[in-house]
């Protein structure tokens, strides 16, 4: 297996060990929009929306303005990006970056991903920001077995990710990372760009944080999450060839490379779980106050 092909496959299979203390699980509170006519025609608005930024050596980079949030305002574009690790941009894809102006480039990769990968190749002038997030959570190290089981029992692949997110949003030290970049942002120091290494779901549970912040509804959260899925196409479906060739099944990794409602569900849900509400959860979870939401709001509604 290439080195390229066998990171990812055994960064997601480390999660069987990264597994914390919450309640017995139940079906999820929040759960994903049913698939209607009108969910459909939604998110066709939302992806008519969508600005994809072609950074030569990057992939799944988008403003991530254009949404509906409150009051029937619209998130501005040009003042936050997403994207996937920027380690392997060429010459040409930092100019690119260079035109959207940024002030700061946040990089949730864990310090081994960083080792493994390399740094960000950033324009002169912009902010590296390391904010390490492990994609599984060690938080999650408490979780009863009979739980842990539960959760597996129909689809292991599925199940590690889901554990994953609720890691994210239940883990002190991720949550210090999330917080940390919505006060960057709403400082309003300059346009903020933040990543992962796929940019799908640490990257994306972010985007979901800061899009419900605003008031944008959760087809439209939906939405913009599961861009990832046709962003990362073309790669996806050349890493499930290789492995292929290499006689692993497909089906056993493909879970691990794409965004599924369900993966988001689970990180509302342990939102629900531990915190009552999602304003509880910005207020106690994250430390944003009131003074920082209305800032948030009003930097990037309009």
């Amino acid at each position: 297996m290439s080195p390229r092909l066998h990171r990812p496959v055994t960064a997601a299979l480390a999660g069987v060990v990264a597994l914390a203390p919450v309640p017995a699980f139940a079906a999820p509170a929040f759960t994903a929009p049913h698939v209607t006519p009108s969910s459909v025609a939604a998110a066709r608005v939302a992806s008519q929306s969508v600005r994809v930024i072609a950074v030569d050596g990057a992939a799944n980079v988008r403003d991530v303005g254009g949404y509906t949030g409150a009051g029937g305002r619209h998130v501005r574009y040009g003042l936050v990006y997403r994207s996937a690790s920027l380690s392997k941009v060429t010459p040409a894809g930092v100019r690119t970056l260079a035109g959207l102006r940024l002030s700061a480039a946040v990089d949730f990769r864990s310090d081994g991903e960083v080792k493994a990968d390399g740094p960000d190749k950033l324009p002169a002038g912009v902010t590296p920001v390391a904010a390490h997030i492990s994609p599984f959570s060690t938080s999650l190290l408490e979780l009863g077995p009979d739980v842990i089981k539960a959760i597996l029992a129909h689809n292991k692949a599925e199940g590690f990710m889901t554990l994953s997110y609720r890691g994210f949003v239940h883990d002190p030290a991720s949550r210090v990372q999330f917080a940390a970049t919505l006060k960057r942002i709403a400082a309003g120091d300059g346009p903020v760009l933040y990543h992962c290494t796929a940019g799908k779901d640490r990257t994306g549970t972010m985007t979901a944080i800061l899009l419900t912040a605003l008031g944008v509804s959760k087809r439209q959260v939906y939405a913009d999450y599961l861009r990832s899925n046709r962003e990362l196409a073309a790669q996806n479906a050349a890493t499930l060839a290789q492995l292929k060739r290499l006689g692993i099944d497909p089906a056993l990794v493909q879970p691990f490379l794409g965004v599924e409602p369900a993966y988001l569900d689970a990180a509302f849900d342990q939102i629900t779980r531990d915190y009552g509400t999602f304003s509880n959860f910005l207020a106690k979870g994250l430390g944003i106050d009131a003074a920082t939401r209305a800032r948030l709001r009003t930097r990037l509604l309009h």
